[in-house]
């Protein structure tokens, strides 16, 4: 039958405090009295409490994530690629993984105040980051842990994992142009968040490489509340133009709406417009053409979240601590030759 501490600690004639430390193996504990406590633990089928070891190292040995709300986060296959990646990583150095979604925008910095002043989690990672971002704003003021998944426009040092998002539809851009497209359009993300703002980066710059003007009218934004919506109503925007975009580039999320609204226009994929999006979800490999699709690797980029929290969490300056990634082009037939 097994033992409490505190038996634990009447059968060796020690104190239960000298009984902790040894199993701990603090160096104030003899070797001798190591083994000893150690192999009477054995004996006795004695298993610390993790909830007092962890009080006795002054730390949560969990990791805390915090979501935006009005995402969908779990039908998005990157991002259960992210979470996976984040969840092994933790599983192998023993840490715990919660996950704080808020219920609106206006709790979301109170749900990840929670976390950090209960000191319910060692380190935070945090996704969907905005230019400007209180959440960001506020672990830097209270000098906490975290890491990104993404960047943002403060200048103080911290932890980030990104994808080169102004690389990836620069390039893809370019990809177009060189199958003889002349009118690309691009309907993005709201330019709060960051990483949309690299992504028309990215569309600029390969327009200009390219040696195409830049249009206004050919660039159009999605709305995270309503996606597939303003994604569908976007596309109908830009198809009824007096000269309409022959390409579109996206975020595959929207996929849903996009295609929606040139199947009501009997516009066929690949055909009458190519179409290139950033993620490689479910629906770019389902859809009849598959879409081309510039492609960032999810569970990877997870394990270097974890890689990078944990040295932010040992004290290493944050000014190190940067990652970003290219993502992959991956040709399928939703492209071609104009």
């Amino acid at each position: 039958m097994p033992v409490n501490l505190r038996q634990l600690a009447k059968l060796l004639e020690i104190s239960p405090t000298t009984v902790s430390r040894a199993l701990a193996g603090y160096s104030d504990v003899s070797s001798k009295t190591q083994q000893r406590v150690k192999e009477a633990a054995k004996k006795h089928n004695y298993h610390p409490n993790p909830v007092a070891q962890r009080l006795q190292k002054g730390k949560t040995e969990t990791i805390g994530i915090a979501l935006s709300p009005g995402q969908n986060y779990f039908k998005d296959t990157f991002f259960l690629d992210l979470l996976a990646g984040i969840s092994v990583s933790l599983s192998k150095i023993g840490y715990d993984l919660t996950i704080a979604v808020a219920p609106d925008s206006s709790q979301e910095i109170k749900s990840l105040q929670r976390m950090v002043q209960g000191k319910r989690v060692d380190g935070v990672i945090l996704t969907m980051t905005k230019a400007q971002d209180e959440r960001i704003s506020y672990l830097l003021d209270e000098n906490f842990p975290f890491v990104l998944y993404g960047r943002t426009e403060d200048p103080r040092p911290h932890a980030f994992v990104d994808m080169d998002g102004e690389l990836a539809f620069r390039e893809a851009c370019k990809s177009l142009i060189e199958l003889g497209h002349k009118r690309i359009a691009l309907i993005n993300g709201e330019p709060e968040y960051m990483f949309p703002v690299f992504c028309l980066q990215g569309y600029r710059n390969g327009l200009k490489s390219g040696g195409l003007p830049f249009d206004p009218e050919l660039v159009k934004e999605w709305k995270h509340q309503d996606m597939q919506l303003s994604s569908f109503e976007q596309t109908l925007a830009l198809m009824k133009l007096e000269q309409p975009p022959s390409a579109i580039l996206f975020h595959t999320e929207t996929a849903t709406g996009i295609l929606q609204a040139l199947q009501q226009l009997n516009l066929t994929v690949g055909k009458d417009v190519s179409l290139i999006g950033y993620d490689d979800l479910e629906i770019a490999k389902t859809n009849i053409p598959q879409l081309t699709v510039m492609r960032p690797p999810g569970r990877n980029a997870g394990e270097h979240l974890v890689g990078l929290l944990m040295e932010a969490i040992g004290g290493r300056s944050p000014e190190k601590l940067h990652q970003i990634w290219q993502a992959e082009m991956v040709l399928r037939q939703s492209t071609s030759q104009l």
